[in-house]
């Protein structure tokens, strides 16, 4: 096999500050690894690999700067307290072209005010853009195999930051809030972005558990909740987390009930543990967040940066 046939490359735990100078040229490559390695940049040529779908550089203590990744990325880990400066595509249009349905960016408390501008408004763009593409496919019953594969019926991404983003339409620093989705929001194909803002000083094992509720505002009733997960951090949480996530399962719960009241309560609450064996521990949530997406929403959000 030779270099350009390579697949997958794991250089984790690797005592290594450089990749190789034949870097760039492996177009087949589609995992990235380099968690715990001592490497201090990654080469810009990195956006030639076309194909490269997940980057792990969690636990580079040494990296300073990421820079422009390929459109084809889809999950990125990055847990680095060196990291300073994050690099974006220039363009919205070139924003709309990738496939980004996993980016986290815990621990990254170091990072500079233009990357945290950046990241929020490819947030934005990514999470619109998913959900809008997965309106369609809302009618699924079963999720038989949610809890071992959620990530495959979600996109997600976490970084620093102290509050709900302001393109939200509903926000909260409470536990709970009334959603009104009187018209335009009313649509056959409605479906929700939710925000969390996690408290720093947490840790889990594996994943973070959510618990959505909602409670008819006329008669107090509460209904049947839906649990929806999400991937946790390896480490001990320094800093506040933004927590951003469109999950399939939870918009379809969240559908049916807006088809019947446009106007309801809806409640929310984060658990996790530390290890395999102990009890949920909950996680204080610092503020919540809710936006209906539907066509119009996404045509809204695209042509005015275009």
């Amino acid at each position: 096999m030779t270099l350009e046939d390579i697949v997958e490359l794991n250089l984790s735990f690797c005592p290594i500050n450089a990749l190789p100078s034949s870097f760039g040229c492996q177009s087949k490559l589609e995992t990235l690894d380099l968690r715990f390695s001592e490497i201090e940049s990654i080469p810009s040529n990195i956006k030639n690999l076309t194909r490269l779908r997940k980057l792990d550089i969690r636990d580079c203590s040494e990296l300073l700067a990421l820079p422009e990744l390929p459109s084809s990325i889809e999950i990125l880990l990055v847990e680095c307290e060196s990291l300073k400066t994050v690099l974006f595509p220039s363009t919205v249009a070139e924003q709309l072209k990738e496939n980004k349905k996993r980016v986290e960016f815990w621990n990254c408390l170091n990072l500079d005010e233009l990357s945290l501008i950046n990241i929020g408004l490819n947030v934005q763009i990514n999470l619109i853009k998913f959900a809008y593409q997965h309106l369609s496919t809302l009618e699924h019953d079963d999720y038989v195999d949610y809890k071992d594969n959620f990530d495959s019926y979600q996109a997600m991404y976490v970084y620093p930051g102290i509050s709900v983003p302001e393109w939200l339409e509903c926000k909260t620093t409470e536990d709970d809030m009334i959603i009104d989705l009187s018209p335009p929001h009313l649509s056959p194909l409605l479906g929700f972005v939710l925000c969390f803002v996690c408290a720093k000083g947490f840790k889990s094992y594996y994943r973070i558990d959510l618990n959505i509720t909602t409670i008819d505002v006329e008669s107090d009733s509460e209904k049947d909740g839906v649990d929806i997960y999400m991937h946790g951090p390896m480490y001990l949480i320094k800093s506040d987390q933004v927590c951003m996530i469109y999950d399939q399962r939870c918009s379809q719960y969240l559908t049916r009930i807006a088809k019947n009241q446009t106007s309801f309560k809806i409640k929310v609450t984060a658990k996790t543990r530390t290890h395999i064996q102990e009890e949920k521990q909950e996680v204080e949530l610092k503020g919540f967040g809710i936006s209906p997406i539907n066509h119009s929403t996404y045509h809204n959000l695209v042509q005015p940066m275009e």
